[in-house]
């Protein structure tokens, strides 16, 4: 069930995660860091879609996890864990998230009945930006180029039989795609929709500023042409919309309540497609399909849901004028394990395995 630490002088890593192959990549990046790995039949997933019973766990593992000081996890596991048993982590100092959202851990009720919380997270950053980009792209390729008529067509023997789906379409470079939050996620999306030509609008919550200083290097340095704290002037720029936005208590609902009513034709918008990345809570189902029927916007692309798997009943799955994706546009790849979390190892072993210089450390009062 577990490898022994092949050292003592540095403290153990403990693995218990869904995603295959972590451990091997860490052993290949550091091959004398001391491992623990933990496999057990209550844990299971694939992709996105993590499958956990905590009330399954051996005795075995449960001992393993308490005595863990350093564990790598996803914040679904640990928060159905500590729901479970607010003791089962018990030795924790550090938890390395796999995953960039850590929201399932502040909807816990472990986090949300604690005054302190005493071990610190750190958010799996700088990695998913290239795939999810990647993703963001295809999709308005796909849209604008209407590939799903094509392969219906070619089904059918049916040359162009979808004329007007597969005939016109817009090039990328005569449109705006508007970001809603700009971090490393969004500004990767912002620079590869301006490698095609595309104007870009960013929705921040502070205009930043460029490194020198001089503002006019700002569109250069992130990739976004203009930045708005304006919702309503966000929504109405963009033939694209793109949520990158966390989970917060800032970002929930926020686009709930009539908020892509400004998207509209008739309030000044372009009737955007809207795509979903960041997570699902930004608006409610009920909302996202009332702006479709009441054409607010023209379609959804939606690879996050407020509650995944999407269940059967969703009125999601049988719109033509909405993609369903299962939160695949940007997975954790074992490889990129090491590059995130080695060099947050080696700060917290020689800070005295103090966790005050960890990066990308998550804070608590904000909830991201």
């Amino acid at each position: 069930m577990r490898c022994q630490p092949t050292i003592t002088s540095r403290p153990t890593v403990t693995v218990f995660s869904s995603i295959q192959g972590i451990a091997e990549s860490l052993r290949h990046a550091d091959p004398n860091l001391p491992l623990q790995v933990v496999q057990d039949e209550a844990l299971c997933g694939y992709g996105g879609t993590v499958e956990f019973n905590p009330s399954a766990l051996s005795t075995e593992t449960k001992t393993i996890l308490q005595q863990a000081e350093i564990l790598i996890s996803e914040p679904a596991v640990v928060a159905a864990l500590l729901d479970h048993d607010s003791s089962a982590l018990s030795s924790l100092k550090w938890c390395q998230s796999t995953y960039a959202g850590v929201d399932p851990l502040f909807n816990s009720s472990f986090v949300s009945s604690s005054t302190i919380i005493p071990w610190k997270l750190t958010r799996f950053a700088g990695c998913f930006g290239p795939p999810i980009a990647e993703w963001c792209i295809a999709r308005i390729i796909e849209h604008e180029r209407s590939f799903v008529a094509t392969a219906k067509d070619q089904l059918q023997k049916s040359w162009a039989g979808s004329r007007d789906a597969v005939t016109n379409y817009r090039y990328l470079s005569s449109m705006t795609l508007t970001i809603l939050g700009c971090g490393d996620i969004g500004r990767c999306i912002a620079r590869a929709a301006k490698a095609f030509g595309m104007k870009t609008v960013g929705y921040v919550r502070t205009i930043p500023s460029s490194s020198n200083n001089d503002n006019r290097n700002v569109a250069e340095e992130t990739g976004v042409d203009e930045y708005t704290t304006d919702l309503t002037s966000a929504l109405q720029s963009g033939d694209y919309i793109v949520s990158v936005l966390p989970s917060t208590p800032t970002t929930r609902g926020l686009l709930s309540k009539g908020a892509l009513k400004a998207a509209s034709t008739e309030k000044g918008g372009l009737c955007p497609v809207f795509i979903n990345v960041g997570r699902g809570d930004v608006i409610d189902e009920k909302c996202l399909l009332e702006a479709l029927d009441k054409k607010y916007i023209s379609g959804a692309i939606l690879d996050v849901f407020v509650e995944e798997p999407l269940p059967t009943n969703s009125g999601f799955w049988s719109r033509p004028d909405v993609i369903v994706s299962p939160h695949v546009s940007g997975l954790t790849q074992a490889s990129d394990v090491p590059k995130v979390f080695l060099s947050n190892y080696q700060r917290y072993v020689e800070n005295d395995r103090s966790t005050s210089e960890l990066k990308f450390l998550v804070d608590w009062k904000k909830g991201y």
